[in-house]
């Protein structure tokens, strides 16, 4: 069409805000995500009609069948666990508990936000000595040492 807008066509059901470095659960909040032997996918962005868009990692029942790094894994709740998050982890996830028959399949999404901690620069010292040379009024062959410590 040409226009700039982009409507979001899913409804994000929650928000998780985790740190970087740290792992974060994502929940997979659909009725049948507690069922044993369900097949559950995750995946990035908005949900396609029939399957998961940009899988992360694929679970059926108790086997990862699919998983795109050794950082996600699939609770036994089917929560999306990621390990050591980082920035670039941040934005939509959906889970899809994929059921036998047409159209069965139960999705939930998920936003994510990574933000960093803040943390002080390390306290550094630099000490350093200058030189200077006698005034007029003062002896010649005498100089003072002036010691400048400076906190960075």
């Amino acid at each position: 069409r040409g226009t700039a807008a982009h409507e979001l066509m899913f409804e994000v059901l929650h928000t998780v805000v985790g740190v970087a470095g740290r792992r974060v659960a994502l929940p997979c909040r659909t009725e049948a995500a507690n069922q044993r032997g369900v097949e559950v996918c995750w995946g990035r962005g908005e949900p396609s009609l029939f399957t998961c868009h940009n899988t992360v990692i694929n679970v059926n029942g108790d086997h990862i069948t699919y998983r795109k790094s050794y950082r996600y894994s699939v609770s036994s709740s089917s929560s999306l666990i990621i390990s050591m998050s980082r920035p670039s982890d941040s934005g939509f996830y959906h889970c899809r508990v994929q059921l036998p028959g047409l159209f069965n399949d139960q999705t939930s999404t998920v936003h994510l936000i990574i933000i960093r901690t803040f943390r002080p620069p390390p306290l550094s010292v630099t000490t350093s000595r200058k030189t200077r040379k006698p005034e007029t009024d003062r002896r010649l062959n005498q100089s003072e040492e002036e010691e400048e410590v400076t906190c960075v």
